[in-house]
């Protein structure tokens, strides 16, 4: 019974020093695109819809390589998550663009496949966000000033809301409400890419990477509130750099 305990124990001690022996640390800068999709239910909304809108992201790779094909990443990162509120129909026109950052931390699996210096990947696990800013940006009717023009001076009827109302214009930094706004964002993700060994120490890789927020973006103050969740899909390109020094 010792001798088997003595043995297995011995065997956990080997694997152990071989993993430590094949474990490299990478460190890196990457950037890229956004597009993010507000998930949302509008049927109670009348000439509404929410478009997906583009932004950037740029983050800072932390890549633990346990052996050939596994690895487990962090990726702190800067996100825009961007989207807009738009009005159709007789609304034409009226519409808001929302500008929204966030810092994240994503914790993955990386589990890798291919060549010795090209090879595909997949990145699996979830990520924990804060809202950091928004900007809000449009165009809405002015119901206190009617425009110089109307067409209610021939009898006709308006066209659209414009024909009523001017336009007011409006471009500002977005108030955060702390009884309303949820600024904690969960969720889950899932990448997968490329990766170029240029040498021992340089790795280039392109990835395209899909989360989902599983938590609303507003606080439940009331009842029968329509949840709100972020779609966003990133493609980034970038570079990590052996610390480890091992090939």
């Amino acid at each position: 019974m010792d001798q088997t305990k003595n043995l297995l124990l011995s065997l956990l001690f080997f694997f152990l020093l071989s993993i430590q022996a094949k474990s490299q640390l990478y460190v890196g800068l990457e950037g890229g695109g956004s597009k993010n999709y507000l998930n949302t239910n509008i049927s109670n909304l009348v000439s509404t819809e929410y478009n997906p809108s583009y932004g950037f992201a740029v983050g800072i790779p932390v890549l633990y390589k346990v052996n050939d094909w596994l690895a487990f990443q962090a990726d702190p990162n800067y996100m825009q998550k961007n989207y807009q509120l738009a009005r159709t129909d007789f609304f034409q026109g009226v519409y808001q663009d929302n500008t929204n950052t966030y810092i994240q931390l994503p914790l993955m699996a990386h589990l890798s496949f291919g060549g010795r210096q090209l090879k595909g990947f997949l990145n699996l696990g979830g990520y924990g966000g804060y809202w950091l800013s928004a900007h809000i940006k449009g165009t809405m009717p002015n119901i206190l000033d009617e425009p110089a023009y109307t067409n209610s001076v021939n009898n006709a009827q308006p066209n659209n809301v414009f024909d009523e109302f001017t336009p007011y214009n409006y471009n500002e930094k977005y108030q955060f409400d702390n009884t309303k706004d949820n600024r904690i964002e969960l969720g889950l993700l899932a990448g997968v890419g490329m990766s170029y060994a240029m040498n021992p120490q340089y790795l280039f890789f392109g990835e395209a990477r899909y989360y989902q927020s599983m938590s609303d973006q507003q606080k439940n103050y009331q009842l029968n509130l329509v949840p709100q969740y972020n779609e966003t899909v990133a493609i980034s390109l970038g570079c990590i750099y052996n610390l480890s020094g091992k090939n």
